[in-house]
């Protein structure tokens, strides 16, 4: 909060030096009223540019966060239905299953979400996947019960396998079109301020404080999409809830429960 803040006083602070040092005299404001509408071409343009590339942008972050949000709703859901098929399944791997299938959700909300924020998994929730594979493999093929909910819990383990593997890649942020779209709006908001002062901006106060107030907007925005660059982390973060609420609806699950 305070290093936004910071940044933008600083570039409010720098626009005014800028046209105080560089800003030109009112004696030479109506020489160019000839290439007025010129430079309003261009100035729209450059905003024009900044604002596409801002919308790009801003589509692609809120569909990564919902794309994030989304997979981990499917896995939670994923987990709690391969609980629920350990009903039928014998000791005592039905014990170490469920077990597993409980540990593993804590594992991602409290020890392998906050890794993501840098781009890490977590080895002890790799562990325990891998250790529910090897349990799942491992149950009898008989009776058609078994072989049933055996199958069944394979298929939420091959999503659950998938969701995190999608999970992790996001981890890694902004992809090449999101990057590009991100320096694109830097860019532009750095041109709409650049712009005027290259062409003869005057130094005249109405003309001082517009700028003032389109720099301090300006950096805002930019700060804002800066901390927006990851979906595990920033302003719009997505929070391990669907993993917490699935530990609290596997604890409601009679232990003995037998459908």
């Amino acid at each position: 909060m305070w290093t936004a803040f910071v940044i933008v006083v600083a570039s409010v602070v720098v626009t005014i030096a800028a046209c105080l040092l560089f800003g030109r005299t009112r004696a030479h404001e109506q020489s160019d009223d000839r290439d007025a509408d010129s430079r309003g071409f261009l100035g729209a343009v450059i905003s024009g540019l900044f604002i596409v590339a801002l919308a790009f942008y801003m589509v692609i972050v809120w569909e990564d966060n919902g794309a994030a949000e989304d997979n981990a709703a499917r896995e939670a859901a994923a987990i709690a239905d391969a609980y629920w098929q350990t009903a039928v399944m014998p000791q005592p791997q039905r014990d170490h299953i469920r077990g597993l299938l409980t540990e593993y959700p804590k594992l991602v909300a409290d020890e392998e979400w906050p890794r993501l924020a840098n781009g890490e998994s977590d080895e002890r929730t790799t562990s325990t996947l891998n250790s529910l594979h090897t349990e799942v493999l491992g149950l009898p093929a008989t009776p058609d019960q078994v072989k049933s909910a055996r199958e069944r819990v394979l298929e939420r383990l091959r999503e659950i396998t998938d969701l995190r593997r999608d999970r992790l890649d996001q981890a890694g942020g902004l992809d090449n079109t999101g990057k590009f779209m991100l320096i694109g709006t830097l860019v532009g908001a750095v041109g709409m301020i650049v712009f005027p002062l290259l062409i003869g901006f005057t130094a005249r106060l109405r003309h001082v404080v517009q700028m003032s107030v389109t720099a301090a907007v300006l950096a805002f925005v930019c700060v804002l999409c800066l901390g927006m660059t990851h979906p595990f982390s920033g302003v719009l973060r997505v929070q391990p809830e669907a993993f917490t609420s699935v530990t609290e609806e596997i604890a409601g699950i009679p232990a003995e429960h037998d459908r």
